[in-house]
Parts: structure tokens; sequence; C-alpha cells
């Protein structure tokens, strides 16, 4: 019987984790699809349940279920635990599922990646970084930055969350990190992007953008990454530029965008899910593909 992989978020317009995988299956011999799930908050315990009889052997997890999908899996990895979410769920037989998070592994990827062509050096130790967002993703690129050095400072809407956020970490890592007011702009090294500002306001204009679009903000910083891709906002429709990564552009800033991370937790999510490496070209090629002929 034909295996069944997906993507478990809402709301799912647009998502090029399909081809990736469906690519990667293919290539690899797999008995194997790749769909998408898009479930409502309240509907998620319904479908956790239907997965099993449905043969769903695995997920990519993304919001707003990355954190709420805990309570539903019998294992986690120490990562999971110590991030507070997952996006990668594998069945593991009789009725159980296991949850692993490969954000943090895919963004430490595309940052150093992108630092590498920069100047040559990938050493994030002691880099200050802007992150926006205390969701299920910014707590996996915390964690990663954390690890490899950085110091953190976090800016959320709800400063509950971010605080919480910054006490988590610093205890865990006895590091540097901070919650700050939304709207301040102290700057450091590294902005982040986590936040679903895009996905929220597609019909944004120009004088509308978010106080991180300030120039003279981001002209301070080596490098500006945003997780999200542009997928449907009415006045920006570059596949991959939101209006964050357009303003650093415009500045002459190094920028990260969104397919990078999702190509890099893909590849580590396969090879969770299937035991071997995953065909990373095949990937990347198909991922790019859809992305030339793509207008979202």
């Amino acid at each position: 019987m034909k295996k069944r992989y997906g993507l478990l978020a809402h709301p799912v317009k647009h998502s090029l984790s399909p081809v990736m995988y469906d690519a990667a299956f293919e290539v690899m011999g797999l008995d194997a699809h790749y769909e998408v799930f898009d479930v409502p908050p309240e509907g998620l315990g319904e479908f956790m349940k239907r997965a099993v009889s449905e043969n769903i052997t695995g997920l990519s997890v993304s919001l707003p279920h990355k954190e709420a999908i805990i309570p539903y899996l019998k294992y986690t990895t120490a990562d999971v635990r110590a991030i507070g979410a997952t996006n990668t769920v594998v069945y593991c037989g009789n009725n159980e599922f296991f949850g692993l998070n490969t954000d943090y592994k895919g963004a430490l990827k595309a940052i150093k990646e992108r630092y590498k062509k920069l100047c040559g050096r990938v050493n994030l130790k002691d880099k200050i970084v802007v992150l926006l967002g205390a969701g299920g993703s910014s707590r996996a690129i915390a964690y990663a930055l954390l690890k490899a050095g950085a110091h953190v400072w976090v800016k959320n809407r709800t400063k509950e969350k971010s605080l919480k956020m910054a006490v988590d970490f610093a205890e865990m890592f006895r590091a540097e990190i901070h919650a700050d007011d939304w709207e301040s702009l102290n700057t450091g090294d590294i902005l982040i992007n986590t936040t679903s500002f895009w996905l929220n306001n597609k019909g944004i204009s120009e004088d509308e953008l978010p106080f991180f679009c300030n120039r003279e903000f981001l002209r301070e910083f080596e490098v500006v990454m945003d997780i999200s891709y542009n997928n449907g906002m009415d006045n920006f429709p570059h596949p991959l530029k939101t209006p964050l990564i357009l303003a650093a552009e415009e500045e002459r800033v190094a920028t990260i965008t969104g397919e990078k991370m999702l190509l890099h937790q893909a590849v580590e999510q396969f090879k969770y899910w299937f035991d071997e490496p995953a065909p990373v070209w095949v990937m990347k090629e198909a991922l790019e593909a859809k992305l030339a002929s793509t207008h979202f």
C-alpha cells in the first residue's frame, strides 16, 4: 500500500513541499505520496486519530500546530522538549507517533551557508540576533543560534510570550537572550522574521509596511532572513521576496529567502522518515523549477 506523507497546517493555500518530496520519492523508487492536510486547530485531535487508519506515515508540521501537536505524540526528542515545538512526525506503530525537530537544523544550515558566501567563514559565536516572533519556528531558530554561541533578542506582539521564551532559553543555556518591545528599533548582526505577518496582511501597501521594514533599521544588520516566502501578497508578487527581503536588498544587505530553510529542514526530515540520506539536488531542482514556473 502506498504510504502517505504530508504537510499538516492551516490555512494552506500554496505549498512548495509536495514538489520536493514527490521528486525525492520518485528518484528513490519509494512507494509514497506527499499531500497537504489543511486542518484547523479545533480539528487536530480528530485528525491525529484518523492518521493511523488512513495510512499516514509521516508529517511535516507547520502553523498553527507545531506546539499544539506535542500532546498527541508518544515520543519526542530532547530537542523537541527543549524547543517546545515539533515540525516532523513519524508513525512508529501501535498507534504511536514520534516527534522531532528539523527546523533548527534547517535554519542554522541556511544562515551558515549565507555567511560562508558573504565573508568566507561561518562562526556565529557572539553574533547578535534579533528574532521577530516567539512561536514554534522562532523557538527552534533561537535554540540553534544559542547552541552556536549567538546572543538573541526576541520581539513579539505579546510580550508575555517573548518573556517566557527568553526565560526558558536563558535558563537552558545560561546565555544572553532578551525579550524586547515589539516596535523598538534595537539592531544587531542578524534579523530574522518568523512571524506570519505576510500571510495575515496580503493586501498591504508600501505605505503600510511594518516597522521592521524601516530602511535605516535594516542597514544596521549584516544579514536579513525571512522564513516566509511571498505566497500571494497582492502588491508584492515576487514568489520569494517578501517586502522585508526587498527592503533589505535595496539597502544592499545580505538576505536569506524562505525556501533555503524549507529545503534544508526537508532534507533532514527525509532522513528521519526513511533512515537514509535525502536526494538533496533532486529536491533543490524540483523546488527551484516550481518557483520559476509559479506566479503566486
